[in-house]
């Protein structure tokens, strides 16, 4: 899915279904400068996942990246976090 807002552009990243998106604003050369945020947690299958925030040189939203640890499509987000 993807979706458009007024200053943003957010679209699903080809990373085999793990669940990552790619957030674009108004700057033309945007580059990921740092992270922001991190949460790792299992999938329902058992797989170990990390999702980080990252944001770019003038410190608005890039990317959220999503990591399963064997590749595979991410399966669910659990609904709290320990």
């Amino acid at each position: 899915m993807n979706a458009t807002f007024p200053d943003i552009s957010v679209l699903e990243m080809d990373d085999g279904g793990m669940g990552s998106l790619t957030i674009r604003g108004r700057a033309v050369e945007e580059r990921v400068e740092r992270q922001v945020a991190e949460v790792t947690f299992f999938d329902s299958d058992g797989m170990w996942v990390s999702a980080t925030l990252n944001v770019d040189q003038f410190d608005d939203l890039f990317e959220l990246d999503v990591f399963k640890g064997d590749f595979s499509p991410l399966i669910e987000i659990p609904q709290t976090f320990n």
